[in-house]
C-alpha cells in the first residue's frame, strides 16, 4: 500500500517506461527525450500560436537537440508531435508505394507539429522535392506548426533544390516559420 506523500516505487517505473515509450514513437530516442534548450523552448511556444520555426546553422550547433526539445514538450503536454530526418520520411513514404507504411506522409502532413530534420540533406530527386513540397504545401495550408532544421539558410536551401520548386519551398517555410540561426562551435567536436 502507499500513503499520501509517497509514491509505490512500481508505479514511477511504470509511468517513466510509459512516458520513454511514448517519446520513442514521437522520434525520441536516448538523450532526445532528455532535450531542453531554450531554442526548442521558444519553438515550443510559437508552435503553440501556430507558427513554426526554421532552425539553421552549421553541424553540431543544438539544431536537432532544440527540435527534440518542443517535441518532447508537445508530447509531455498530450499534442501529437514526431522529430524525424527528411531522408527517413522520404524513405518511409517511398516504402509506402511497396506495401509498407502508406499512411507515412498523411500522417506527417496532418500530425499537430512536426520536426523536419536535417532538411537539404536529402538526396535531391525530383520525386524528393515533389513529396517535400506537397508536405510543406499541405501543412502550411492546414495552419499546422513544423519546425525545420537544416545546415543552409533558407536562400541556400532555395537555391540547393532549385526552380520553382526551391522557390516555393524556401517563401512558404519563410512565410510560416521564425527563422533561427544557431551559431557557434560543432558542440559534438568540443
Amino acid at each position: 500500500t502507499s500513503t499520501r506523500g509517497s509514491e509505490d516505487p512500481r508505479l514511477s517505473e511504470l509511468m517513466a517506461e510509459t512516458r520513454a515509450c511514448v517519446l520513442r514513437k514521437a522520434g525520441l530516442f536516448g538523450a532526445y527525450q532528455q532535450a531542453d534548450s531554450p531554442e526548442g523552448v521558444a519553438a515550443w511556444r510559437r508552435a503553440g500560436t501556430g507558427r513554426g520555426t526554421y532552425l539553421y546553422g552549421p553541424p553540431g550547433t543544438g539544431k536537432t537537440w532544440a527540435a527534440a526539445c518542443a517535441v518532447r514538450a508537445a508530447v509531455l503536454r498530450g499534442r501529437p508531435a514526431r522529430l524525424v530526418a527528411a531522408s527517413k520520411l522520404l524513405d518511409e513514404i517511398r516504402e509506402g508505394y511497396d506495401g509498407g507504411d502508406r499512411d507515412a506522409a498523411s500522417r506527417a502532413a496532418s500530425t499537430w507539429l512536426l520536426a523536419l530534420d536535417d532538411l537539404g540533406a536529402e538526396r535531391e530527386t525530383e520525386w524528393a522535392v515533389e513529396r517535400l513540397t506537397r508536405l510543406v504545401d499541405d501543412r502550411t495550408a492546414a495552419g499546422l506548426p513544423t519546425i525545420v532544421t537544416s545546415n543552409y539558410r533558407l536562400g541556400q536551401l532555395r537555391d540547393r533544390i532549385g526552380g520553382v520548386d526551391g522557390a516555393r519551398i524556401a517563401s512558404r517555410l519563410g512565410g510560416a516559420c521564425e527563422l533561427v540561426e544557431m551559431a557557434g562551435q560543432d558542440r559534438r567536436l568540443a
